[in-house]
């Protein structure tokens, strides 16, 4: 029998405010260059994450290969939401780099469109000016197309994404030792123990041996062992040695705290995750993270056409607290530009976009 598809996973608004604290963790470590590590933390909730929703996805709506029924139809439509999702926004957000102009998108225009932007870091070894965030976004990209390929041979089975996840790790590690360490975190497998992580929550998040263990303080614990790993391992050997293995800790550190506050609701209401102004930042989360690394480099320009070298003014409004307090106000007002304009009429248009309906067995009476 046939069953009618198309509905949402079900609205949990605390992601929301996930989403907008991760965003933000980024944003400040990005302006700011703290001495500690917070961008990071933001970075690998957000690959969690999209383990935990793109896996919810593709079992919901059958649209692995080989699924019954028209899979081939529904895998079609998975990918055309997720370009109506991602793609408009981002071209706009080139286009804006383009204009600024930015060296690096003039160069190496065809990258970008692809994307493949984190393939281009890795190839020279070095950031663009303004883009460097964009590789997060390239390997996004990558896994929503790899994934459902992959959970059509893994399928639901704990113990085979496992092993991708270790996978994530030895790539990482293996690569580092065998090549080079120099941006081995921005090509794809490095990131799959993450992936992996947001997989097995959705999985298991209705388990009730999960329930035992996703608590706040086992939460606490892992980011805890994450914090004290980084303070012992980031300047050994150049870093290299963190950047093996931060990401898997952060992996437990993102399931822990996901699975805690999706368990368990009153606890993001107290951690204040519900707040109508998180709830209203994360849904513009996404254009908050393609302008944020754009608008410093406007700003900085703008500095220095309007006071000559060595003026106090230039030193004191370049500051991390005047960065701040100028470019947070904007970046909040094209975030939510981003969302008026071009990402809610999208979300819309995407409402229309349905999967066809998935084969379900007739359960045994």
């Amino acid at each position: 029998m046939s069953t009618p598809t198309g509905a949402p996973l079900a609205y949990r608004p605390e992601l929301n405010g996930v989403r907008a604290l991760a965003v933000w963790l980024v944003v400040v470590q990005h302006w700011v260059a703290p001495p500690i590590m917070m961008g990071e933390m933001g970075r690998q909730m957000f690959f969690v994450l999209s383990g935990y929703l793109i896996s919810g996805i593709v079992w919901k709506q059958q649209v692995y290969p080989g699924a019954p029924g028209a899979w081939g139809q529904r895998l079609g439509t998975f990918y055309l939401r997720r370009l109506l999702r991602i793609i408009p926004p981002y071209y706009c957000a080139l286009a804006l780099s383009a204009l600024l102009p930015l060296a690096t998108i003039q160069d190496y225009p065809v990258w970008f469109l692809l994307p493949a932007a984190n393939h281009l870091f890795y190839s020279l070894q070095r950031w663009g000016e303004g883009l460097g965030h964009l590789w997060t976004l390239a390997v996004d990209e990558q896994f929503y197309l790899l994934w459902p390929a992959l959970l059509a041979v893994v399928g639901r089975r704990w113990q085979g994404l496992l092993l991708v996840g270790v996978g994530g790790l030895a790539f990482r590690v293996g690569w580092s030792l065998l090549v080079t360490p120099g941006f081995v975190l921005v090509l794809l497998p490095s990131s799959l123990d993450l992936f992996v992580a947001g997989t097995l929550l959705r999985l298991f998040e209705k388990s009730e041996g999960l329930a035992r263990w996703v608590r706040g303080r086992n939460a606490l614990l892992a980011w805890a062992l994450w914090w004290t790993l980084w303070a012992l391992l980031h300047r050994h050997n150049g870093g290299a040695t963190w950047l093996m293995v931060f990401p898997t800790v952060g992996a437990m550190a993102s399931f822990l705290t996901l699975g805690w506050l999706l368990h368990h609701p009153t606890a993001a209401r107290r951690a204040g995750l519900l707040h109508p102004v998180l709830l209203w930042l994360g849904k513009r989360s996404f254009g908050t993270y393609l302008y944020h690394l754009l608008l410093p480099v406007f700003w900085q320009r703008l500095v220095y056409k309007l006071y000559p070298a060595g003026s106090e003014w230039r030193e004191f409004l370049l500051a991390p607290l005047p960065t701040v307090l100028v470019l947070a106000p904007l970046l909040i007002l094209l975030s939510a530009a981003s969302w008026r304009f071009i990402e809610a009429p999208l979300d819309r248009l995407k409402r229309h976009v349905r999967y066809a309906p998935t084969a379900t067995p007739i359960s045994a009476k």
